[in-house]
């Protein structure tokens, strides 16, 4: 919501009320692996490789063992499963986990690698790209549920 204030000193403020409604695109979970590389000025940003967790047309969440900063700007590469071209997107990290390090300095014997998760919501997609994930996903939806493997 946001409102907008006219103010006119013969009539006095007048307030309006925009509504926009915020709609939250269905997210797909997936095993799938795809590629971070940071934008830079440089063109030569750090790449990372990351567990893709859920998927929508409007972003995802990946997992990575690499430090990523809230906001940034970065290249995703993602193959979904049955097709053998990588969807690639321009996002931007909107949400992620800190670095616990108080957490490291307790156990600073046992050598674990820590996975941090990060939101990224999509900015900009080839056409190519995002027709072949809203098959995918389409796909998804009419997938039977898969056994829990561990039940």
């Amino acid at each position: 919501m946001q409102d907008v204030i006219r103010i006119d000193l013969k009539r006095g403020v007048q307030v309006e009320k925009r509504y926009k409604k915020l709609t939250r695109a269905e997210r797909y979970d997936v095993q799938v692996l795809g590629r971070i590389t940071l934008e830079s000025s440089d063109g030569k940003g750090d790449s990372y490789i990351c567990n893709t967790l859920n998927v929508s047309l409007s972003g995802a969440l990946v997992e990575t063992g690499s430090l990523i900063p809230m906001g940034s700007l970065l290249k995703y590469s993602f193959c979904m499963p049955g097709f053998t071209i990588p969807v690639n997107v321009i996002g931007e990290v909107v949400r992620g986990e800190k670095d616990d390090e108080d957490e490291r300095k307790s156990k600073p014997r046992v050598k674990v690698q820590k996975m941090y998760r990060y939101g990224i919501i999509f900015l900009d997609m080839r056409d190519e790209d995002k027709k072949a994930m809203e098959s995918y996903l389409i796909r998804c939806q009419n997938m039977p549920p898969q056994p829990d493997p561990g039940a």
